[in-house]
């Protein structure tokens, strides 16, 4: 498995924070913090505050370490933690706004992930592509090329607007990554 270059990517301390408790909740934290550099060791061992915005290639080193450990289905599962469990609680009003104003159900989620992912990642574009009533092709697109590591993790990221919603039959196939890995798209059908 091709281990993910290191680019500098915008993202929020919130988001490392989610990440380092995702690795918590999966038991991998000590052994992914063996894994990486001592720049990222520093970090994971004194995070940065929430709001703070970091420019760098600590998370593409994260998701190279959970890689070599446990694939792309583990990068889905970290994407899933980080995003659950300590995003979720700053998600969950957001998500809850879309409904008040677009309706409940994954279709009103996917139509408007930019705006609900807007406050914890910068440099990224979100847009969905309706291809029925309950299915579709969620597409990212960053402004520097991600590997397939970095996508994974989007993938499980992505599960818990199924949740949300209350469906638990949601699919999201794996990206297909084209234009360099600036963009990944995915099947998403519930």
């Amino acid at each position: 498995m091709a281990v993910e270059k290191q680019g500098k990517e915008q993202f929020s301390g919130s988001l490392f924070k989610a990440c380092l408790s995702g690795l918590d909740t999966l038991g991998l934290r000590s052994v992914v913090r063996t894994m990486v550099p001592p720049h990222v060791q520093r970090l994971m061992d004194a995070p940065p505050p929430s709001t703070a915005w970091l420019d760098g290639d600590e998370l593409p080193l994260l998701f190279n370490a959970v890689q070599r450990l446990q694939g792309q289905e583990g990068l889905r599962q970290l994407g899933y933690a980080a995003m659950s469990i300590t995003m979720g609680r700053f998600l969950k009003p957001l998500m809850q706004t879309m409904f008040s104003r677009y309706g409940h159900g994954p279709a009103a989620l996917f139509h408007h992930l930019e705006s609900i992912f807007r406050p914890f990642f910068q440099e990224l574009e979100f847009h969905f592509l309706a291809d029925g009533a309950r299915s579709g092709t969620v597409q990212i697109r960053s402004k520097h090329p991600k590997g397939p590591a970095s996508w994974a993790a989007w993938e499980g990221a992505l599960r818990i607007l199924f949740e949300e919603c209350g469906i638990r039959t949601g699919v999201i196939s794996p990206g297909v990554l084209s234009e360099g890995g600036l963009l990944s798209s995915m099947r998403v059908r519930w």
